[in-house]
């Protein structure tokens, strides 16, 4: 019988044409605004990238990318920098990403630092609060998605991929290394979605998946995460794959589950050890990256081989199937939201 893909399928399958939309846009009309943005990154004294839920997770490998580079970034949820950081922060430049440019926190945070902070906003609708306010504003050009963030998620990792390695002045060889890639992420999006069914040994029994990264690849580990509780309302926890190991790697046994994220890079042999051994425990590992031909003896959703800080853009792709696998089998209206909007306005309740 033909599976019928609901609408979040197709989100995840127009990443390929969102993704060249958004290559387009930083290409072209973009392009002034991102290297006034890298020439002011430059110059900063620190870096400091705010946002919540899947905006913030989008910025973690661009911290880690500013930090290769030498450069003090550091990456802060709206809310804390909001309510308790930004007292601290006198000299910093702030890199707010959202994907609205309307979330509370940041209209809030916009208030708060105007005339104290310069600051890059980057976010998926040019009329926004934010892309107005900010002294620059970089707009992502990536299709809309539904409800869940799937084609912006991945549009501004993008951007924000661009604008570090415009930093460092390697723009025009990171636009040219993306167009190449382009094709393979296709390939690997429909090689994702063939294989749909695939999760469904892996997903059952209800046990909370567990999601372990490292670097840029921790940011994939908590985006994952939330697509687990956003799309299949299921329990998931994102981690630092170091943090899992002093502690609670105590609690793997027959009934855990684990997606360990194992891109090409200087952590690489770390993450494939800690998957050989929570196997050799008894857990149902996962190993997501690109697989070696003897595959060190795990199970594997392998992807392209691309340089560690573009890793989260391909290693997203099987977890966004995998959720939406999951929500399948749990009878979830796939991209539903039960209580909250699209874009949170209101900081305190959820209406009533």
């Amino acid at each position: 019988m033909q599976l019928k893909l609901p609408r979040l399928a197709g989100d995840i399958q127009a990443q390929s044409a969102s993704l060249a939309l958004v290559l387009q846009q930083q290409c072209g009309t973009g392009r002034a605004g991102l290297l006034r943005a890298a020439s002011m990154l430059r110059s900063a004294k620190r870096a400091i990238i705010t946002g919540i839920g899947a905006s913030m997770f989008a910025s973690i490998p661009l911290e880690n990318l500013l930090c290769a580079q030498g450069i003090d970034a550091v990456t802060v949820e709206a809310a804390e920098f909001l309510h308790y950081r930004h007292d601290a922060y006198r000299d910093a430049l702030v890199i707010m990403v959202s994907r609205s440019g309307e979330s509370v926190e940041i209209t809030k945070l916009l208030t708060t630092l105007e005339g104290r902070l310069p600051i890059i906003g980057v976010c998926n609708d040019a009329a926004s609060t934010l892309a107005r306010e900010a002294d620059i504003s970089l707009h992502v050009g990536s299709l809309p998605d539904e409800m869940v963030a799937i084609q912006s998620y991945s549009g501004t990792l993008l951007t924000l991929y661009l604008l570090g390695r415009a930093t460092a002045d390697e723009l025009v060889v990171a636009e040219e290394e993306v167009e190449t890639l382009l094709p393979a992420f296709s390939r690997l999006i429909a090689m994702s979605l063939d294989e749909l069914r695939g999760w469904d040994s892996f997903l059952e029994g209800g046990a909370p998946v567990y999601l372990l990264g490292r670097g840029p690849s921790y940011g994939s580990a908590l985006e994952g995460a939330l697509l687990f509780n956003e799309t299949a309302k299921a329990p998931a926890i994102g981690m630092l794959a170091a943090t899992f190991r002093h502690g609670p790697v105590e609690l793997v046994d027959q009934g855990f589950r684990g997606l360990i994220f194992v891109p090409r890079g200087r952590t690489w042999d770390l993450n494939v050890a800690l998957a050989q051994d929570l196997t050799r425990f008894g857990g149902r590992i996962r190993a997501i990256g690109p697989q070696n031909v003897d595959g060190f003896g795990l199970e594997w959703s392998s992807t392209p081989s691309v340089p560690e800080m573009l890793s989260p853009l391909f290693e997203i792709v099987p977890v966004q199937v995998a959720a939406l696998r999951l929500a399948q089998l749990r009878g979830i209206a796939v991209g539903s939201f039960r209580y909250t909007p699209q874009v949170t306005r209101d900081e305190a309740t959820f209406g009533r």
